[in-house]
């Protein structure tokens, strides 16, 4: 196979004469400052909507397939002076913005001499015309990562009556690997999708997956569920399965009946099901939508929260937008960062956020009544809007970056219903953080009417193609992220 500098050195002399629809190519390049430091989050973009974005490292990766040699190209960011070209010159290389450097004063060329309150009040006001969530189709590329980084691990039989002695050290031994597995092991998970959300309002959508790919190591894999199945492997092994046994786990009974030769694999239809993915990604967009009734992001309209500051004036393309910095003024408050507002609809157009130091998320704390414990105690991300050709603006990439801290520790005990004499009781302690990092990018937006809604089918598991390392080839029919260095240098061994 050619290399893409041999392809196109080859078709040089060709590549003013023929349109691309005649062949499909794939342009991979990266998105500088002058200082040489890499532009995150920079669109690249061919006509009105078709389009990427570059990665954290700067990186893109664009299909030009189905495009006149003499269409227009454009790379734009928030900051930076519009770069444009035409599709022939467009080619695999590093590519350089220039900065678009604006001071405050500016504000006073335009008809708006806006303070920082008026301006607040009319994103507030506008939200409802600038955004919308309801009757929405949004086919999606989606890209998740996610490890367990293990601080402590101890699982143990404590006492049975049934074991011997050479038993008992077989069972423990199996347990010091796994907690060895969790404490050691670094490996990450990777989930691609393309699929489409169908959203009826804030409460009902449907999602239909196109395709999905896991990038794993099975055997070091690290969710939650993994170990628990891991655990529960192991009590198999060890434990009688043509016996029924009473399962108690500190002061509470678990089940008077459970059958160890008669599991459902109920741990492996959750991870597959589409429910499970659809409440995730359908969270996330409203999670990002200011007109939703509990938005996340609730510096955006609920200002009595926090304090705001104007920092200055930028430029999108030709659009002038305002820098406005935020922390919480109010305890309820959690984050603090910059959005970048529109002025000429007062639509946010950016977020940067991330927790305001001291401040958490999600908890739980039943550490001395259930010995478990959970807290979200980082989050972090940008979300980027653009406005579509039905005047509305919408989520046009999201990140989302999450730490949660973990602590169980249960004391689980077995005792056979046919001779209660017979126990076997362990203790299950693990703690750890659980660190997950996720993107959104909208491929397409389009509207769909109740009729439509109704007439979707979503499936109920979704079968996921595994691979032992990074193939860009998977996705050569569509416009995707661009892939971390850590994920393209992944690699199984067998």
């Amino acid at each position: 196979m050619l290399s893409k500098l041999k392809f196109q050195t080859l078709f040089t002399a060709c590549f003013l004469l023929l349109t691309f629809s005649n062949f499909g190519q794939t342009v991979t390049g990266k998105i500088l400052d002058t200082k040489n430091e890499p532009i995150p989050f920079a669109t690249i973009q061919i006509g009105e909507d078709y389009g990427v974005i570059s990665n954290d490292e700067g990186n893109f990766n664009m299909r030009v397939s189905g495009f006149q040699s003499t269409d227009s190209v454009y790379i734009s960011c928030m900051g930076y002076e519009k770069l444009g070209f035409q599709v022939q010159e467009f080619e695999s290389k590093e590519y350089v913005l220039n900065d678009h450097v604006n001071e405050l004063s500016e504000v006073y060329v335009t008809d708006r001499k806006l303070e920082i309150d008026s301006i607040l009040y009319y994103v507030k006001t506008h939200a409802s015309k600038n955004y919308r969530l309801d009757q929405t189709a949004l086919k999606m590329f989606g890209r998740r990562t996610e490890y367990v980084d293990g601080k402590s691990a101890d699982f143990e039989i404590e006492k049975s009556s049934n074991f011997k002695k050479n038993q008992l050290d077989a069972f423990n031994k199996d347990f010091d690997e796994l907690e060895q597995s969790l404490l050691n092991n670094e490996s990450k998970q990777y989930t691609d999708m393309v699929s489409t959300l169908y959203i009826k309002d804030s409460e009902n959508a449907k999602l239909k997956v196109e395709k999905a790919v896991k990038l794993l190591d099975e055997t070091n894999e690290q969710s939650l569920e993994k170990m628990t199945d891991k655990g529960n492997d192991i009590v198999l092994k060890h434990l009688d399965k043509s016996k029924v046994y009473t399962v108690k786990s500190g002061w509470f009974t678990v089940s008077d009946s459970v059958s160890l030769d008669n599991r459902s694999d109920k741990v492996s239809d959750s991870i597959n099901a589409v429910r499970f993915v659809r409440e995730a990604a359908f969270n996330m967009v409203k999670e990002v939508n200011p007109i939703t009734e509990e938005p996340e992001l609730d510096f955006i309209t609920d200002t009595r929260k926090y304090d705001y500051e104007l920092k200055g004036l930028t430029f999108l393309d030709t659009e002038m937008v305002y820098i406005i910095d935020f922390k919480p003024r109010r305890g309820s408050a959690n984050y603090q960062g910059t959005m970048y507002v529109s002025n000429q609809t007062f639509a946010v157009l950016r977020a940067d956020y991330a927790f305001y130091p001291g401040r958490v998320g999600e908890k739980i704390n039943l550490r001395l009544i259930l010995g478990i414990k959970f807290i979200e105690n980082n989050k972090a991300g940008s979300v980027a809007y653009k406005k579509n050709s039905d005047g509305y603006y919408y989520p046009y990439y999201i990140k989302s970056e999450s730490d949660r801290y973990f602590y169980i520790n249960r004391p689980i005990k077995f005792i056979e219903n046919d001779n209660s004499r017979n126990k076997t009781a362990f203790n299950f302690k693990v703690e750890g953080t659980f660190k997950e990092r996720t993107e959104i990018l909208m491929l397409d937006v389009n509207s769909v009417n109740s009729a439509g809604f109704e007439a979707i089918q979503e499936g109920k598991t979704m079968d996921f193609e595994k691979i032992k390392k990074y193939d860009a080839s998977i996705w050569q029919d569509y416009n995707v992220l661009e892939p971390l260095q850590e994920m393209k240098d992944f690699k199984v061994e067998d």
